[in-house]
């Protein structure tokens, strides 16, 4: 067991990584190198979460095996269990080990008895990484049988850890790529999937589009696993937002197909994701208030400053204090470049 200085002092380590500007898929690395250094894991997967739709967008995993991955969304969107991400978001210690979430009795879990033997693992830790009731990420570590369970002062560790590595995370959304993304196809993508999730066919621009996305090894990349597991558990289309390799924000949907040869079967489609949708994440990105979000909104409709003031109820100077605020957490210097910022332009 690690002593409570050791656990301070990678607690400090890890706040310091949280600090530096990474992106996603790096900082997540680092992060995780460090943890595991703290509490030994044999395997684990660390993702980015979409705070609205609490949807994986994208994931960082060792030791995972593509069968345990895609085993592993089927468990969190068609299987009640134990320990869900969106669950433990909401609760107020956002960690957990498996073992103690079912009384000690680890064969009551569905993802024990039909994910963890993929991996040969027989103990698991989750956290959710939650910044102002917003959850930006979640992590799963596993261990062997050959190993003890992960321990309460572990827990206790990615506790203290949930809103420095939530705000890191969400503070890369809006962390510019390098270099212009190369243009997509110029039509949306078609995946059709059986009930299983497996892929049966794909239209040649599907193929493009799922080269913008890193996958852990599965025939589809996590994120578009996720969201046709949520089509199929509901009647209405399932959707869901990512952000490619290149910084192209793209957009995910997903419903349930009737007749055919293929019961269940789903479709799923990927494209552009409209200006809307990536500047709802950018404001939550951006940590901005709800009055700044009210203010925002209007900037962006095309409102003077006295317009917004009498919408809002408040003075014109308090709007020019609400922009200023605005503008210092977008890192732009007026209107016009927030705006693009915004709407991604």
């Amino acid at each position: 067991m690690s002593s409570p200085v050791a656990r301070r002092e990678a607690v400090r380590d890890i706040e310091a990584i949280c600090r530096l500007d990474l992106g996603s898929r790096e900082l997540r690395r680092r992060i995780a190198d460090r943890l595991t250094r703290l509490v030994p894991a044999d395997s684990y997967c660390f993702g980015t979460i979409d705070p609205t739709t609490m949807l994986i967008t994208d994931d960082v995993s060792v030791g995972l095996t593509s069968a345990a991955a895609a085993a592993a969304v089927r468990n969190e969107y068609l299987v009640d269990d134990v320990l869900k991400f969106s669950v433990l978001a909401r609760s107020k210690v956002p960690a957990g080990t498996l073992g103690a979430a079912t009384g000690g009795d680890p064969e009551s879990s569905h993802r024990y008895r039909s994910v963890l033997p993929m991996i040969d693992a027989r103990h698991e830790l989750r956290a959710s990484f939650v910044s102002d009731r917003r959850c930006w990420g979640a992590i799963a570590l596993f261990r062997g049988g050959g190993r003890p369970d992960f321990t309460p002062a572990d827990v206790d560790v990615l506790r203290r850890l949930s809103a420095p590595v939530a705000t890191a995370l969400r503070r890369t959304v809006h962390r510019a790529p390098g270099g212009d993304p190369a243009p997509g196809p110029a039509e949306a993508g078609v995946f059709l999937l059986d009930q299983d999730l497996r892929l049966l066919s794909e239209n040649p621009a599907a193929k493009l589009w799922r080269d913008e996305l890193v996958s852990s090894g599965t025939e589809l990349p996590v994120a578009v696993l996720e969201v046709a597991a949520l089509g199929k558990r509901t009647t209405l289309p399932a959707h869901g937002r990512l952000r490619g390799g290149s910084g192209r924000w793209l957009s995910v949907h997903a419903s349930p197909l009737s007749g055919g040869p293929h019961p269940a079967a789903l479709a799923v489609t990927m494209h552009p994701a409209p200006a809307a949708d990536v500047a709802e994440v950018l404001l939550l990105a951006y940590g901005l208030t709800p009055r700044e979000r009210d203010v925002l909104a209007r900037v962006v409709a095309g409102l003077p400053s006295r317009a917004i003031a009498a919408e809002l109820h408040i003075t014109a100077a308090t709007v020019q204090d609400h922009l200023k605020s605005v503008f210092a957490k977008t890192g732009v210097r007026s209107r016009r470049e927030l705006v693009a910022t915004i709407l991604d332009l």
